[in-house]
């Protein structure tokens, strides 16, 4: 298997195969406008392995020296943990350093396991609940402080 990380393209969204959670928030933002703003609103990477898209993320700058990291995962991401995660360490590293960013924030569904021992992994501290954020769930707010 071969792996390869692009800058991320507003194409690239039609070919990540997601779960119905990524799918209802595409749908409820509209999918041009969704494919617009993950391209436009800060650094945004794609990872294939051979020709399979399995994530794309990023971070979307809020205001200068803070942004807000997101990622989708496609539905096959479990193959592919340590290359993932070794992979946002360094692109994190880079971005805050490129970027002078002071705080990177994250929203991960409370329901969502993995995503939240994901951001734990990277250093993020859990910051609060966000009742009915989206679509009536209940989501949690993390972050993580740089140079501080």
């Amino acid at each position: 298997m071969k792996y390869r990380i692009e800058e991320f393209n507003k194409d690239h969204l039609s070919k990540l195969k997601v779960g119905e959670k990524t799918k209802e928030l595409i749908d409820f933002i509209g999918v041009e406008a969704f494919k617009n703003s993950l391209q436009a609103n800060g650094p945004a990477f794609s990872a294939f392995a051979d020709d399979e898209l399995f994530i794309i993320g990023g971070i979307n700058i809020l205001w200068p020296g803070v942004g807000e990291a997101w990622a989708m995962l496609g539905t096959s991401y479990k193959k592919h943990g340590l290359f993932i995660h070794r992979n946002t360490v360094k692109y994190l590293a880079n971005i805050v350093d490129t970027l002078k960013l002071r705080r990177v924030q994250a929203v991960v569904l409370a329901s969502h396991w993995a995503g939240m021992e994901w951001v734990d992994r990277l250093g993020f501290e859990y910051e609060g609940e966000m009742k009915a954020y989206f679509q009536g769930e209940t989501y949690l707010r993390y972050s993580k402080i740089f140079g501080g």
